[in-house]
């Protein structure tokens, strides 16, 4: 009896093949993009011949880093175990929030530099606002799991991506409608982002009081709980709601929690550089090392247009620690990069030995 011929689909063969050999996207990946669109539109303004020569090439650059980075993340998420991980780990799914604030930070950068693309940034808005929503639902999934199955003890900074998501589609808004929108819907975007804020700290303040601060209990997505606050008080001056006496006070709130989440951050950095040495103390690349960047840029760009609405000359504290602030951002963005593209060639070159060997 002659054996049945086995009909293969050449198709789906192809589809195996290359979704075996696809090396999906880190889901934290858009933190690059938040943090570098947001040094484009903040600290920039601090260095003229970057700026004025520089800026509108750089910007451009950044969207198309943002187009390839998007399309592998979407490619990433019809890959079936790249969907179990995010379903399976309800922390780290907060991660794609990233995503939202990236592209919102995208927008924006568009909006300054390439206003005349109105048809790309219309898609781009109501594309991310349809993908925020999707996400808050996720994020409140995620939030009630992580309560389910008790795993509060293991939340970090990362969880306030639900803040920074939902403040960035608020500014976003503002920054496409200028005035022309509800106050109101802003408003509401505003109060939602706080809520999260709230909820989240609320978490992260139970994990603390469960361990004991150590060299690896402190978390580099911790400086989130500045950049979330940050980026409430850029949608809060931005939206010109709210009196500047309460804008001030804010600004303040975020700067003293700024101060003493840095102390701790400094600390942790010395002590990992005693234990690890320099270079696997704090020259070891991490993605989680953007939402750094990305906090203190922000930082920078509430105070920037905090300085813009009351002037110089009231503000003059705040103008002081601009300056020296924007100088931080730039050298710790230019050594983030270089330590990025340095993992990058490495792991090129290993890929090459390895592969000259077989």
């Amino acid at each position: 009896m002659e054996g049945k011929l086995e009909v293969t689909n050449p198709i789906m063969n192809i589809k195996t093949k290359i979704v075996s050999t696809y090396k999906t996207i880190d889901i934290a990946a858009g933190s690059i993009i938040m943090a570098i669109g947001i040094f484009l539109l903040g600290a920039i303004h601090q260095f003229p011949l970057l700026d004025e020569h520089f800026g509108r090439y750089l910007s451009a650059i950044l969207v198309i880093v943002w187009l390839l980075l998007l399309f592998s993340f979407c490619f990433s998420l019809f890959i079936r175990e790249y969907q179990n991980s995010l379903v399976s780990s309800p922390i780290k799914s907060f991660a794609a929030g990233t995503w939202i604030a990236g592209t919102s930070v995208v927008g924006i950068i568009m909006i300054h530099y390439f206003p005349v693309l109105t048809t790309g940034l219309t898609i781009l808005l109501y594309m991310n606002v349809f993908l925020w929503f999707i996400y808050i639902l996720f994020c409140i999934w995620q939030f009630k799991k992580i309560i389910g199955i008790g795993s509060i003890k293991d939340v970090h900074g990362l969880v306030l991506l639900s803040t920074v998501s939902t403040q960035s589609i608020a500014c976003l808004l503002i920054n496409y409608y200028q005035e022309s929108l509800s106050a109101n819907i802003i408003f509401y975007l505003i109060s939602i982002g706080i809520g999260f804020y709230l909820f989240s700290i609320i978490l992260i303040g139970i994990r603390f009081s469960s361990k004991w601060f150590d060299i690896h209990e402190w978390k580099n997505t911790d400086c989130i709980i500045h950049g979330a606050l940050s980026i409430t008080g850029l949608a809060m001056t931005q939206s010109r709601q709210f009196e500047t006496d309460v804008l001030f006070v804010f600004w303040w709130v975020v700067f003293s929690i700024f101060v003493i989440v840095e102390m701790i951050e400094i600390i942790r950095g010395v002590n990992r550089i005693k234990k690890l040495g320099w270079k696997k103390g704090i020259f070891t690349y991490n993605i989680s090392q953007w939402a750094r960047n990305f906090t203190f840029g922000m930082f920078y760009y509430f105070t920037y247009n905090l300085v813009n609405m009351m002037g110089k000359d009231l503000l003059k504290f705040q103008t002081e620690v601009m300056y020296v602030l924007g100088w931080i951002i730039l050298i710790i963005l230019i050594t983030e990069i270089a330590l990025l593209l340095s993992t990058i060639i490495l792991k090129n070159m290993n890929g090459i030995e390895n592969g000259a060997l077989r």
